[in-house]
């Protein structure tokens, strides 16, 4: 089952994400948005090459972290201060490999 998180509710997730770091830094979210550069800078993460069917290529692009035994792609706006447009959760099974 996938799992889209509106960027309204992906705040939650995010701070749990920050929030194992061993030295805490506070980053300040402008609006409670998170932009690409904050999240570049604070999660550990790979770069694809391109996003995920069902995601448009030419107005995101994606990022990718596996936590809690599962990949989570994120996706943020090419246009502006870049920022969290979605957070698409995958199983480990054939349908993640799909990508």
């Amino acid at each position: 089952m996938r799992k889209i998180l509106a960027p309204t509710s992906t705040l939650a997730a995010i701070a749990l994400m920050l929030g194992a770091t061993a030295q805490a830094e506070t980053v300040a979210l402008d609006n409670g948005q998170m932009t690409y550069e904050i999240f570049e800078h604070s999660v550990g993460h790979v770069d694809l090459a391109t996003c995920p069917e069902g995601f448009d290529n030419d107005k995101v692009f994606c990022r990718l972290t596996v936590a809690e035994e599962r990949a989570h792609v994120f996706a943020f706006a090419f246009e502006g201060d870049q920022l969290l447009q979605a957070i698409r959760s995958y199983e480990f099974d054939e349908d993640f490999l799909n990508f």
